[in-house]
């Protein structure tokens, strides 16, 4: 009786360890925000957001012929070193979520645009002062 115990005992934490799910899992995406006027530094390089130039997108509670699109102007430094400045656009035929942009490689990271926030509504005008860009490092 006791080795049919035993034996049972046993045979559960056998079918219990292979019943583990091993299904695989992606790396969570880490979105950062970079407000308008500010840098962001990644090791000897940095990426600032210099300033909205335009945004036309569709407000979310109006209905539109065109989606319309974001663009901002950033710069790349390296140092206190202006080595560039990129003008990048936002919306549904440029860059979005599913549609990410490298944006600047540094030693072992690359920074890429996701996207440009808030988006507008039309009742709520935006501060251009309260946009902030999106970005991921992988």
């Amino acid at each position: 009786m006791k080795n049919i115990i035993t034996f049972l005992f046993f045979g559960s934490l056998f079918v219990f360890a292979n019943a583990q799910d091993s299904a695989k899992v992606d790396t969570p995406k880490i979105i950062s925000k970079l407000k308008v006027g500010n840098t962001v530094s990644f090791n000897s390089k940095s990426l600032k957001f210099i300033k909205l130039i335009e945004d036309s997108r569709c407000p979310s509670d109006v209905t539109c012929f065109w989606p319309g699109e974001a663009k901002i102007k950033i710069g790349i430094y390296e140092g206190s070193k202006l080595l560039e400045e990129k003008e990048l656009v936002f919306g549904a035929k440029a860059i979005h979520p599913e549609n990410i942009k490298e944006v600047l490689v540094s030693n072992d990271k690359t920074v890429y645009g996701y996207t440009i926030s808030p988006y507008p509504t039309y009742e709520s005008p935006i501060d251009p002062k309260e946009y902030y860009l999106e970005f991921l490092v992988k």
